[in-house]
């Protein structure tokens, strides 16, 4: 499976989207409108039918707009409202570390920023979701009893088809389908409010003639939009069914290629069936967001479930299942796996215990969005090859952002002194010390680790304080800007920082797909292509050669290699290509691989540069990592 292309069939599928949830509106006019005349008669029949369509029309675009307005902000909003909590990196109890360690070793494996986690502490069932419009502030939500009754490999295999939404690009389909219903079931909840209001309103006012015959007027009318909402949430229903359930045996075949291991995620659904409240949630909120979880919550379904059957989904992962359900629960502690305490830093060398090879670059590139790339065993030993320090630094709010200030520090002498002045003055001795050490700490590391304690260092950023966030990207800002010789890795590296923390600081997403078409982004291509071409060449000639190669596959591409780009310029290239569409955007990659590559390898920097640039676009690519193997 190609994730880009998964990606633009996810963004193809908005426009049926529309059209279903159009239907659906209409449905629920005409019910409305049937209300209304049986309630008023044959008189005024003629008069009321244009302002009760325009009234129930607005009032369910207005609620789904206002449901979409709110989801932009990320998905942290279902989370909570869900009855989420959020877990800390820094937590130190055992289920939660071993969610927190999951999870970024998921996040370190495919290349997207660490989302931050929530747990639903009073739900008892198995279940998960992956919100969010984008990676930049997509969450994973885990139940209590997924935490609790799901050994590490089950757990993994959950979590795993949990990415493979994010990478799959259902994650954002998921969120508009949420405040679409949002809209549809608003006459319900209209409803519901107008029956419970009169239903305890006092006896006195029944009692009044006037006052009577209006309560009892909204008492049925209540009654009767309750009725008609019913109509609205089973066309809700029908467009989560519709979207959801070819989208989760994609996201079970995912998980297998992820963690290279079916019995995991089968396992899990094994004990969902064993279980008697196996996937069923009580939030009030859980039938809205029920086309995103793991498995079907139980609400509703009437032959409309969102998901799979259990036993279809299982006997697709193991032919031969037997039929029977595992026993749920709860296993003991001492039955799970736990990792072994890695070494210090002092007995672990700089590098970390792992063999980080530079990797083939043509065979790496051909693999470029395909589900064999994706290893979680990659995660797991890049994530151990950290020392202890490196991964407590990126979970601590001072220390993190020390890190990052520490990665973007100038290498030359002189001009790293100017900028150790500034941070003095705007972060204080104690944070400039740290960043100076963190420099000198992760200087030598390999990309795939250096881009590991970004994205780790994420979760802790977004919960920097309004101030303390602005005065992070001021500082970010000025160290890149104050070097005359800017390193294009340190350029790249503060994009992409700062793009994952304004998608959760302002509460903004990154625009609409502008662009189709690779030629419709020509000239930004060509600055891109040529700039890689000459990352990892010696020469003027070899990088002339080396962009000869990369365009070579591109049709009718006129040669003409550019120099001389701004760094503002090149910023407001990426902009153009973070607004294209995901094939668009895997063809510039893949162009920028071969100028890259064209020696056959892919260097520590050139992978770096690679990642960073994909990125800094909204289109993480995994770790150029064929093996990894232990010291």
């Amino acid at each position: 499976m190609d994730f880009f292309e998964a990606q633009d069939h996810a963004r193809r599928r908005t426009k049926w989207l529309v059209l279903w949830f159009a239907l659906a509106v209409l449905g629920v006019v005409v019910a409305v409108n049937a209300l209304v005349y049986v309630l008023l008669g044959q008189e005024g029949k003629i008069d009321t039918i244009l302002p009760v369509t325009i009234l129930t029309a607005g009032l369910i675009l207005a609620a789904s707009g206002f449901k979409t307005l709110q989801l932009n902000s990320g998905g942290a909003v279902v989370a909570e409202d869900l009855g989420g909590r959020l877990v800390m990196p820094g937590s130190t109890d055992f289920e939660e570390r071993k969610l927190l360690n999951i999870v970024e070793e998921m996040a370190i494996a495919s290349g997207v920023p660490v989302p931050q986690v929530y747990l639903m502490d009073h739900e008892e069932g198995i279940n998960a979701f992956a919100a969010g419009t984008e990676p930049s502030n997509a969450v994973i939500g885990v139940t209590r009893g997924c935490v609790q009754r799901l050994s590490r490999d089950e757990l993994e295999g959950v979590i795993a088809h949990e990415f493979s939404h994010i990478l799959n690009g259902d994650m954002r389909l998921n969120m508009r389908i949420i405040g679409l219903i949002f809209g549809l079931m608003v006459i319900s909840i209209v409803g519901r409010g107008l029956f419970e209001m009169m239903r305890f309103s006092t006896y006195t006012s029944r009692r009044d003639r006037e006052g009577g015959g209006i309560a009892i007027a909204m008492f049925l009318l209540g009654i009767g939009l309750l009725a008609v909402g019913s109509i609205g949430v089973f066309f809700g229903r029908m467009i989560q069914a519709a979207i959801s359930r070819q989208r989760e045996y994609l996201a079970d075949a995912s998980a297998v290629q992820f963690t290279r291991n079916p019995d995991g995620i089968a396992n899990a659904l094994k004990k969902i069936g064993g279980l008697d409240h196996g996937n069923k949630m009580i939030s009030a909120k859980a039938s809205e967001a029920s086309h995103m979880m793991f498995s079907d919550t139980g609400l509703f379904s009437f032959g409309l479930a969102t998901h799979p059957p259990l036993d279809v989904r299982i006997k697709a992962l193991q032919k031969h299942w037997d039929g029977n359900f595992s026993d749920s629960d709860l296993p003991p502690v001492a039955q799970d796996h736990v990792r072994p305490q890695k070494k210090s830093r002092k007995s672990q060398g700089a590098f970390g215990p792992l063999d980080l090879p530079v990797v083939s670059g043509l065979s790496a590139l051909e693999q470029m969005g395909q589900d064999d790339r994706l290893q979680v065993s990659n995660g797991q030993k890049i994530r151990e090859g950290l020392n202890d320090e490196w991964a407590d630094a990126a979970h601590d709010r001072e220390e993190a952002q020390a890190l990052i200030f520490g990665l973007i520090l100038a290498e030359d002498d002189q001009l790293r002194q100017g900028e150790v002045s500034f941070l003095e003055k705007n972060v204080g001795i104690d944070a400039t010390t740290l960043a100076r050490n963190w420099q000198a700490e992760v200087r030598g590391l390999h990309s795939s680790q250096k881009i590991a304690l970004i994205d780790m260092a994420l979760p802790v950023l977004r919960s920097l304080a309004p101030l303390e966030y602005e005065r992070f990207v001021k500082v970010t800002r000025w160290l890149i800007a104050s070097d005359a010789q800017v390193d294009l890795f340190e350029f790249m590296l503060q994009r992409v920082v700062e793009r994952h923390l304004v998608s959760h600081f302002e509460k903004r997403g990154f625009g609409k797909v502008r662009y189709t078409k690779l030629s419709q982004l020509s000239e930004e291509a060509n600055v891109l292509i040529s700039t890689m071409a000459g990352v990892g060449a010696s020469s003027e000639k070899g990088a002339k050669k080396a962009y000869a190669d990369a365009v070579s596959e591109l049709p009718a591409w006129q040669f003409s290699i550019a120099s001389g780009t701004s760094l503002e310029e090149l910023g407001k290239m990426l902009d153009r290509f973070d607004q294209s569409s995901p094939l668009v955007k895997k063809e510039l990659l893949l162009a920028c691989g071969r100028a890259a590559a064209a020696d056959g390898k892919l260097a520590n920097r050139e992978a770096e540069m690679i990642r960073a640039i994909a990125d800094s676009i909204g289109c993480p690519v995994p770790p150029f990592v064929e093996t990894l193997k232990a010291a």
